[in-house]
């Protein structure tokens, strides 16, 4: 009889993915989107302390808090009541922000009428705002708290997105709407849409941003030394782009993008701002303008799919420090060979699969060298693949590049890919690809949507060696044609 009620139960959970699962710790750790579950009631309820509601990020579920993190233990440790929702793990904010305002309303009246505190990672507090501010669901909270979201885009979303990256994110599955509405383009325009709202000042925000990013092998390596030209970040998200304009910075520590939804790591950090009175915060609110810098000069970024053997070269300058050489595909290319442009061959450091967010599943292979020789250098590879690398220089000429002082010629061969959505949120179905010469203007963007360009800059330094960088930048253009980067 038990086991048959426990299979109409379990029944009843499919077929209303929205049921609560209260009073015992549990829920539906794949991932459908709308269900939410309460945690175990701690054994007093301390009327100052609000109930936290988790909300997970890109590319996971609500299991990211309770399986190989104690954020819930401590949390219940701590004597509060909590719940988890389960979002679209690759959607943009606009479709999990109507499922989660609707949510955080039922879970209002779960615990009695108490205000909510809301606790977003990384992406989630995208969607949290969203529905807080633009879906009309902030009389049910009091304060927000963001763990390394990405509230002005992340620049790993635009390489993802750009026309070196393309294919092998999409072969890895990580070409999809969340990918797209989180491009830094994209985000502005988020924000320019958000932070002039009536609804942006309605509940108190609080953000955590992490600046470390672990050694090579760990998850959050690769991204980490990708943004590293953009300042410090957690290996998926920069600290800057991590503050929230009209939120309160409590802290900015070393923290990777994973152990920043710990709760052995950040719940002592947080816990102030959960209850009915909260202190100051540590930092001064985030400025507006907090995310605004020049586009990374520091990097040169290729890739494709190969039909058949993968043959690549680059070209480094003098008086370069310090070269490392990423190259990322689907396969282990134990066979990867690159050589400089004396004929010496290197070899990768021991490969390992990417576990991060935006390319996810891909193996990394990587060489690091001191003092590179001037000249071109090449990969190959006898393997038919999707790629995707990234050379990163340690060199005088990185901050010339953009300078009015530099003094080398340089050429710029653009390429360009135009994703868009349209301001509800749905996927504009115009794409458009080409090649041109000099810097793109105004008249090459007349279609409103998210728009990803790749400049490839080639030119001479004043000692006539050749060098190489490659741009990439995301901007959103608007109906009336207003650019948002």
């Amino acid at each position: 009889m038990i086991k048959q009620m426990a299979g109409v139960i379990f029944c009843m959970m499919l077929i209303f993915p929205g049921m609560v699962k209260a009073g015992g710790f549990g829920g539906d750790d794949s991932g459908t989107p709308g269900y939410w579950y309460a945690g175990e009631a701690p054994s007093s309820i301390d009327p100052s302390k609000s109930p936290l509601v988790f909300v997970h990020g890109y590319n996971n579920s609500s299991a990211v808090w309770h399986e190989g993190n104690d954020m819930y233990e401590v949390a219940l440790a701590n004597g509060y009541e909590t719940a988890f929702i389960d979002l679209h793990h690759d959607r943009d904010m606009w479709t999990n922000g109507t499922i989660l305002a609707e949510k955080l309303q039922e879970m209002y009246h779960h615990f009695g009428g108490k205000k909510l505190v809301v606790i977003g990672y990384s992406k989630g507090g995208v969607d949290i705002q969203t529905a807080l501010v633009h879906y009309n669901a902030h009389p049910y909270v009091s304060n927000v708290i963001s763990l390394s979201s990405p509230h002005f885009g992340t620049q790993l979303a635009d390489l993802a997105h750009s026309s070196a990256a393309w294919w092998l994110a999409a072969l890895l599955g990580n070409n999809n709407e969340a990918t797209e509405s989180l491009q830094t383009g994209n985000m502005q325009y988020f924000r320019s849409l958000t932070d002039s709202h009536q609804n942006a000042a309605k509940n108190r925000y609080y953000t955590l941003g992490g600046t470390k990013w672990g050694s090579f092998g760990s998850a959050t390596y690769w991204g980490g030394l990708y943004l590293s030209q953009y300042g410090k970040s957690d290996g998926v998200v920069t600290a800057v782009n991590s503050r929230l304009p009209g939120a309160s910075v409590v802290q900015e520590g070393s923290w990777n993008h994973t152990t920043i939804r710990e709760g052995s790591h950040t719940f002592p950090v947080f816990r102030p701002y959960t209850t009915i009175t909260q202190p100051a915060a540590v930092f001064s609110p985030a400025s507006s303008g907090s995310a605004a810098r020049q586009p990374g000069t520091h990097s040169i970024v290729k890739g494709g799919k190969a039909v058949s053997a993968i043959s690549e070269q680059f070209s480094v300058e003098e008086n370069v420090e310090s070269m490392t050489v990423s190259f990322l595909s689907e396969k282990n290319l134990s066979a990867l060979k690159l050589t400089s442009p004396d004929g010496k061959e290197y070899k990768t450091k021991k490969a390992y699969q990417e576990e991060s967010e935006f390319f996810k599943g891909a193996w990394v292979h990587q060489f690091e060298i001191d003092y590179p020789k001037e000249g071109n250098w090449a990969l190959k590879a006898p393997a038919n693949a999707s790629y995707l690398y990234t050379v990163a220089l340690d060199s005088p000429l990185n901050d010339k590049i953009l300078g009015k002082s530099a003094k080398s010629h340089k050429t710029f061969n653009t390429k360009w890919i135009l994703f868009g959505f349209d301001p509800s949120g749905k996927k504009l179905q115009q794409k458009a690809n080409g090649e041109k010469t000099g810097l793109m203007t105004e008249s090459d963007f007349i279609h409103e949507g998210v728009y990803n360009v790749t400049t490839e800059v080639k030119g001479q330094t004043e000692n006539g060696k050749p060098f190489e960088r490659t741009i990439i930048e995301s901007f959103y253009v608007d109906q009336s044609g207003k650019r948002y980067k």
